[in-house]
C-alpha cells in the first residue's frame, strides 16, 4: 500500500492527469493508492482512459473503490478539475451506469490544446487487431481473466503475470504503438496518450516528410501492477510518473 508519506505527487503545475486501466472490481486493483495520488496531487482535467471498471460485476467492488469514485464525483460537482472518462474495452457498455454514479459522461476519444500543442487521448483498444475482429473471444477471454483473479488465484497474481506474458508474445504494445502513430499523422496531433496495453511507455516518432510534425506517442500503464503509472501534462511538458 502507498501511504501519504511515500506518495508521490506531481511537482509542478499541472493542466491535465491521466489514469487509464484501473480494472476495479478486481482484487489486483488498487483503488486506495489511486485515491491518495488525487487527493495529494492538483490538476486541472482528469482524464479516465478506459477499463477504470473491469466489468459490470459491481459486488466485487470494494469500500476503498466507493471512496474513489465518491472523490472523482465530488471534484466534479465542486468543479475542482474538469472529469473526462473515455470508453475502454472493458467498461464501454457501462456508460449509463458511470453517468449515475460519477455524474460524467463518457466519450470515444478526448482532444485539448495547451500551450499552443494537440493532444488526444483513447484508449487504444481500436488498434488492438485481435479485439476488434474476434470481439466475442476478446470477450469470453476478459470473462475467463476475471474469474481467475477472483477465485482461482491470491491477489491475482499468477493471472497478471500470464496477462503480461500475452501482451509481450502478441507484440501488442508495438500494434498499438504504431495505430497511434498512424491515428495521429492522419489527424495532425502532436501527442495521443493512450491506455490497453498496461505497459507504460513514451515515444516520439521524427516528421516523416518535410513539412509534417513529430509526433509524440504516450501509454499511461495501468493500476493493476507495481508500479502503477500514470502521465500528466503541464509547465514541465508531458510525463510519464509512477506511483510505487
Amino acid at each position: 500500500m502507498v501511504t501519504a508519506s511515500t506518495i508521490e505527487a506531481p511537482s509542478r503545475d499541472v493542466d491535465t492527469l491521466i489514469v487509464s486501466d484501473v480494472h476495479l472490481g478486481l482484487p489486483a486493483s488498487r483503488p486506495r493508492d489511486l485515491l491518495e495520488l488525487l487527493e495529494h496531487a492538483r490538476f486541472e482535467r482528469l482524464i479516465l482512459l478506459g477499463d477504470i471498471f473491469h466489468d459490470w460485476s459491481f459486488r466485487h467492488l470494494c469500500t476503498d473503490t466507493w471512496r474513489l469514485l465518491a472523490h472523482i464525483r465530488g471534484l466534479s460537482q465542486r468543479r475542482e478539475a474538469e472529469i473526462v472518462w473515455v470508453h475502454g474495452n472493458h467498461d464501454r457498455h457501462l456508460g449509463h451506469l458511470v453517468a449515475r454514479i460519477v455524474g460524467v459522461e463518457t466519450m470515444e476519444s478526448y482532444a485539448w490544446h495547451y500551450r499552443g500543442r494537440s493532444f488526444v487521448a483513447l484508449h487504444g483498444d481500436r488498434f488492438d487487431r485481435f479485439i476488434s475482429t474476434y470481439v466475442r473471444t476478446a470477450a469470453f477471454f476478459s470473462r475467463a481473466y476475471g474469474f481467475a483473479q477472483r477465485w482461482l488465484s491470491r491477489r491475482g497474481e499468477w493471472p497478471r503475470r500470464l496477462d503480461r506474458a500475452h501482451g509481450g508474445l502478441s507484440r501488442l504494445s508495438a500494434e498499438v504503438e504504431a495505430g497511434a502513430r498512424d491515428y495521429a499523422a492522419a489527424n495532425r496531433v502532436d501527442v495521443i496518450v493512450c491506455g490497453h496495453t498496461h505497459n507504460p511507455t513514451r515515444r516520439r516518432f521524427d516528421p516523416a516528410a518535410p513539412g509534417d510534425r513529430a509526433i509524440e506517442y504516450v501509454n499511461t500503464g495501468c493500476w493493476v501492477d507495481r508500479p502503477a503509472s500514470f502521465v500528466t501534462v503541464g509547465t514541465a511538458g508531458v510525463a510519464l510518473n509512477h506511483c510505487p
